[in-house]
C-alpha cells in the first residue's frame, strides 16, 4: 500500500517554530518601527530643508511597546531665543528659552507676530507645513516596515 505520512519530528519542529513566532514577530515589529522612525525623521528633515537648528531638533521615536513609529521634536529640549531682546526695557534679563517642540510647531503651523503694546499684527506668519508634506511619504515607509516584518516571520518559519 502507498501512503504519505509526516514524521513526528518534523511536525514537532514546525510546532516549535510556531510557538516562537510571537517573540519573533514582536522583535521584527520593533526593528521595523525603529527603521521606520529613522526614515520618517529623515523625511521631516528633508522637508524642513537647510542644515540648521530646527532640523537638529527632530528625532525618530518608537513607542515603548515597539508598536508605532513617529518623527517629532526632541522632548524636554529647550532653545534660547536668538531674536531681539524680548525685554526691551530690562536689558539685564536673559533671552527667554522655549521648548523646541513649541518652536517647531510655530514654524510648522504658523503663528502671529507680536508687535509690542499694539497686540498682534493682522498678518500672521504662514506655516511651512513640513510635517504634513513628510506625511505623504509615511505610506511608503509603512509598506516597507510591513514587508520587513513579513520577511522576518517568513525567514523564521522557513529556516
Amino acid at each position: 500500500m502507498l501512503e504519505v505520512h509526516i514524521h513526528k519530528s518534523e511536525l514537532d519542529r514546525l510546532v516549535g517554530k510556531l510557538e516562537q513566532a510571537p517573540q519573533v514577530l514582536a522583535q521584527a515589529r520593533r526593528q521595523a518601527h525603529e527603521a521606520a522612525a529613522s526614515k520618517l525623521k529623515e523625511a521631516v528633515q528633508r522637508e524642513i530643508g537647510g542644515s540648521g537648528r530646527v532640523r537638529s531638533w527632530q528625532e525618530g521615536y518608537v513607542g515603548s511597546g515597539g508598536g508605532y513609529a513617529a518623527a517629532r521634536p526632541l522632548a524636554e529640549t529647550y532653545a534660547e531665543s536668538r531674536g531681539k531682546q524680548m525685554f526691551s526695557s530690562h536689558h539685564d534679563k536673559p533671552h527667554p528659552t522655549y521648548a523646541v517642540g513649541y518652536i517647531t510647531n510655530a514654524i510648522n503651523s504658523g503663528h502671529k507676530v507680536r508687535a509690542g503694546k499694539l497686540g498682534f499684527r493682522s498678518n500672521p506668519v504662514h506655516g511651512k507645513e513640513f510635517y504634513q508634506r513628510a506625511q505623504d511619504q509615511a505610506e511608503q515607509v509603512a509598506q516597507e516596515a510591513a514587508n520587513q516584518i513579513v520577511q522576518a516571520l517568513t525567514s523564521h518559519l522557513g529556516g
